[in-house]
């Protein structure tokens, strides 16, 4: 959630760690950290675009869902609004608003139309 918190930013530390200690943190998996970033979602809720640059670089379209902070008070007044207002094409747009949430959850799009 919150764009994976902490985790994004500190990815390369731990490949460093996986690098150059192997024995604290590698020791019992022996493939890279970073290639588990394709295996799990993050939300789009960071409230800055900037770093939600970076999440598409990291993560991929493909990795990032929209997330809203419902029921809780911190969320977009309008869902959706940053990732509207970034410069991708629409075809990113529609992943990142429904169709990663879509996949998933195993879901058609065409149950909601």
């Amino acid at each position: 959630m919150h764009g994976g918190g902490s985790f994004p930013s500190s990815i390369g530390r731990i490949e460093h760690g996986f690098h150059v200690r192997p024995d604290l943190v590698a020791v019992d998996n022996n493939i890279n950290p970073r290639e588990y970033l394709d295996k799990f979602y993050l939300d789009t809720l960071v409230h800055d675009p900037l770093m939600l640059d970076f999440l598409m670089n990291l993560m991929g379209p493909n990795q990032l869902a929209l997330g809203t902070d419902y029921p809780f008070p911190l969320g977009e007044l309008q869902p959706g609004k940053l990732i509207d207002s970034m410069p991708y094409d629409d075809k990113i747009k529609e992943r990142l608003l429904s169709g990663s949430a879509l996949e998933w959850l195993s879901l058609e799009k065409g149950l909601f139309m």
